[in-house]
């Protein structure tokens, strides 16, 4: 009885993969695994910046709407103060915060009426967000 991928006359098998051909198999694959894993990181990477710059202009926004409401009697023009939030939008630390707020407060505009208020949100690895905006006078 005779095996069917056998040749009697040669005694060599006719068909197979020579271990070349597997290799060359594992590399393609090795490569279609990296690309994807590379598309994954960077998209995993655009996300987190996405967020952080969703909650920056959160940060900004929120605070010169506080402002249009209530001018802080007691800051001087030009001074400039910082506030300090964690990776997530809450209250922080010094030295243990992600998000840095400036708000600068400029009380002499053309209208006695109004003041100019620029808001600055930055944070660790990400471009800042700035806004500034005439708030009333109190």
């Amino acid at each position: 009885m005779k095996r069917p991928n056998y040749d009697s006359s040669t005694r060599e098998a006719k068909s197979g993969f020579t271990l070349i051909e597997v290799l060359i198999s594992l590399v393609v694959i090795l490569f279609s695994f990296m690309a994807a894993l590379t598309v994954l990181t960077s998209s995993h990477r655009s996300g987190i910046m996405a967020e952080n710059q969703t909650l920056a202009v959160f940060l900004a926004e929120s605070k010169l709407e506080e402002l249009r409401h209530l001018t802080p009697p007691g800051l001087a023009s030009g001074t400039t103060v910082n506030e300090y939030f964690d990776r997530h939008g809450g209250v922080a630390t010094v030295g243990d915060h992600f998000f840095t707020r400036r708000v600068t407060l400029k009380r002499e505009t053309p209208s006695q009426f109004t003041h100019e208020v620029t808001v600055e949100v930055l944070w660790k690895g990400g471009q800042p967000v700035s806004y500034t905006s005439v708030i009333p006078a109190t």
